[in-house]
């Protein structure tokens, strides 16, 4: 039986691995289907810093969005909750973001750890919808295999990135500039986007969501990752592992870290430990 999702975070030619991952599903009390919660974190600043504060913007995360969809509904509460729609969902989405992002910047700023800081992307799933947001450039992508078009769901928040999409710059150009590494916003980062950086998503059976850093699809364009997804769309561990020989083979040296996940009708998700396969020292740490 195929899986659900799937995770691989290498180190590629780094010296540590400063990508962090999560996978989790909330009950809330709000809903009786379960919420899956999909994201990675790509550390920034060097040295163990990157690690460390990708660790606790996820951390911080996923607190926040149990406090929103478990805690506060439940407190004091003699009736049933009124559901969960996809506006309340994506106030806790961009709630929890905002608290993560302030968390980091006051974990660097006590640790002195200067311009450390950390992207994010995150899916919250619900039955055939999710909620999507990002901060900085670490992407999630949708594949729609009765179509097989890829598209691109997130926005990259770089210099070069804004550029783009004034009309000052092409695609192609972007790929080289200079601001291309440069992130306008990230967690830890003193203003957000002004233009709310979440996206609502529907989904059908069978579709896939690739969240991924930036090691995974940097040197690759757009149409080499959808010609990817068409040759092994039906086998998850293979479309990941193609994805990262493919980036590698194009001169990728940075951390590659990638979530495939496949909607199974209603949003539905087996989580088990099986299914999460991840080479390196941290998939030690998780499987022992």
């Amino acid at each position: 039986m195929q899986p659900d999702y799937i995770v691989r975070s290498e180190i590629n030619q780094r010296e540590n691995n400063e990508d962090s991952f999560q996978i989790f599903s909330i009950i809330s009390g709000l809903t009786p289907s379960p919420i899956i919660i999909l994201a990675i974190a790509d550390g920034m600043g060097g040295l163990a810093y990157g690690e460390q504060v990708s660790r606790e913007g996820l951390k911080k995360l996923s607190l926040a969005l149990f406090e929103e969809l478990v805690v506060e509904p439940s407190i004091n509460r003699l009736e049933a909750a009124s559901g969960l729609d996809t506006k309340i969902l994506s106030q806790a989405v961009m709630n929890a973001i905002e608290q993560a992002n302030a968390h980091v910047r006051r974990v660097v700023e006590v640790n002195k750890w200067g311009k450390a800081g950390s992207t994010i992307v995150i899916a919250a799933i619900l039955q055939d919808k999710a909620i999507v947001g990002n901060l900085g450039d670490s992407p999630l992508f949708h594949y729609q295999v009765s179509s097989g078009k890829l598209t691109k769901i997130t926005e990259d928040h770089t210099v070069a990135a804004v550029l783009m999409q004034m009309g000052m710059l092409t695609p192609e150009m972007a790929r080289y500039h200079e601001g291309r590494n440069q992130l306008e916003f990230y967690l830890g980062c003193y203003h957000l986007p002004q233009n709310s950086p979440l996206y609502e998503l529907d989904l059908v059976e069978g579709d896939l969501l690739l969240l991924c850093s930036d090691g995974i699809n940097g040197c690759l364009l757009h149409k080499e990752i959808e010609a990817i997804f068409a040759e092994n769309k039906g086998y998850l561990a293979k479309l990941a592992d193609n994805l990262i020989i493919a980036a590698k083979a194009a001169g990728e040296t940075d951390n590659q870290t990638l979530i495939l996940w496949k909607c199974q009708g209603g949003g539905k998700v087996r989580l088990s430990v099986d299914t999460v396969v991840q080479s390196g020292e941290t998939t030690r740490q998780i499987l022992e």
